[in-house]
């Protein structure tokens, strides 16, 4: 773990509830010198803590209306068979996270469709095709209640 101090926490929090912030403003909102500001930033980066900036979008207004949360189940567990399942799982555009677990489950996926056809569809021609798949179960969400990027710091 990196060390970082209070001045370094500050910017972080900024920086993750507005990420479109300019180095000046972000100085202004820590009470910074935009140069010491910037120099902190750039180690914060340098570092590995920001790996990078992002835009949300609202996935309904796009047309997204389900997310589907999918369990998997390989048939092997070797290295082989998990980087063949890796390669192609992250190869489908509407897969948006895929977690190696421990449990009844060796992976959860978070698949984001227009509708059940769409889910349908995908898990038909896709989901049920992956390498070394032995079971999948899928739940879909009614509600997202709470969504964040953003870390308690």
């Amino acid at each position: 773990m990196h060390e970082i101090d209070e001045a370094d926490r500050r910017i972080l929090r900024v920086m993750q509830a507005d990420g479109t912030l300019s180095v000046t403003e972000i100085a202004d909102r820590v009470g910074l010198s935009q140069s010491p500001c910037s120099r902190r930033v750039s180690r914060l980066v340098e570092n590995g803590i920001i790996l990078g900036k992002t835009v949300l979008l609202d996935r309904k207004k796009l047309g997204f209306n389900a997310i589907v949360l999918v369990r998997i189940k390989l048939t092997s567990h070797g290295r082989t068979s998990f980087e063949q399942f890796q390669q192609a799982v992250l190869r489908i555009p509407e897969v948006q996270v895929v977690q190696l677990m421990l449990g009844d489950y060796d992976f959860n996926v978070r698949v984001v469709v227009r509708d059940m056809d769409h889910f349908h569809a995908l898990l038909q021609n896709q989901l049920v095709l992956l390498p070394g798949l032995q079971e999948i179960q899928s739940s879909v969400l009614l509600d997202e209640l709470k969504y964040t990027t953003q870390l308690p710091l």
